[in-house]
């Protein structure tokens, strides 16, 4: 049995193995894949040791898992994890890598894991939303930093992110989700019917 299967027996993560196949199935990288189980296997953790702790899964996983997380909060979470015992104060041990997916999707899934060069809208959504996700935390973090040194005022900050995308041809601009929903601008297709 490997490792994501005793993984998934251990923390009773039923389902999870539908889920893995239905994400790499459509185009889900193996890191994100990763980032998937690992906190389901946090929260189920939690869960069990019935941990409150301010934050969502996530987010607490990020802070562990992360460089950029400052070791202050990452040593008060560890804390927290340690004084609840286990389950939590050992679910670090059973986090895996995107190695240990490659390896379970091929060895136990029977899955495929060669890069594919076709790019799938939900794959492009789920890129897009980790790297949003990912750049609002280093803005916080970074932020944060500059509160706790002193160069800044301010409190329980809340970043956000708007990202547009402008058509060079046609000057539009529209919101990048709003552009993906309606398949791009219009430009080509004004192009295609013109007389």
């Amino acid at each position: 049995m490997c490792k994501v299967e005793r993984i998934i027996e251990k923390h009773d993560l039923s389902g999870l193995n539908e889920e893995i196949r239905r994400q790499h199935g459509n185009g889900t990288s193996l890191r994100r894949l990763e980032k998937l189980i690992n906190t389901r296997i946090l929260e189920r953790a939690l869960m069990d040791a019935e941990v409150a702790l301010v934050g969502d899964t996530e987010s607490i996983y990020h802070i562990l898992k992360e460089d950029e997380s400052t070791p202050g909060r990452k040593a008060e979470i560890r804390s927290q994890l340690k004084q609840a015992g286990p389950p939590a104060s050992d679910v670090e041990d059973d986090f895996i890598s995107h190695q240990t997916v490659k390896r379970h999707l091929q060895n136990c899934l029977g899955m495929d894991t060669k890069r594919q060069a076709q790019i799938t809208l939900d794959s492009a959504k789920d890129t897009i939303e980790w790297t949003q996700s990912r750049n609002q935390s280093v803005i916080e973090n970074t932020l944060n930093r500059l509160h706790n040194a002193g160069l800044i005022k301010a409190s329980d900050l809340d970043v956000t992110q708007s990202i547009r995308v402008t058509c060079e041809n046609t000057g539009n601009t529209f919101h990048l989700w709003d552009f993906l929903k309606r398949g791009g601008c219009d430009c080509n297709r004004s192009s295609d019917d013109a007389p």
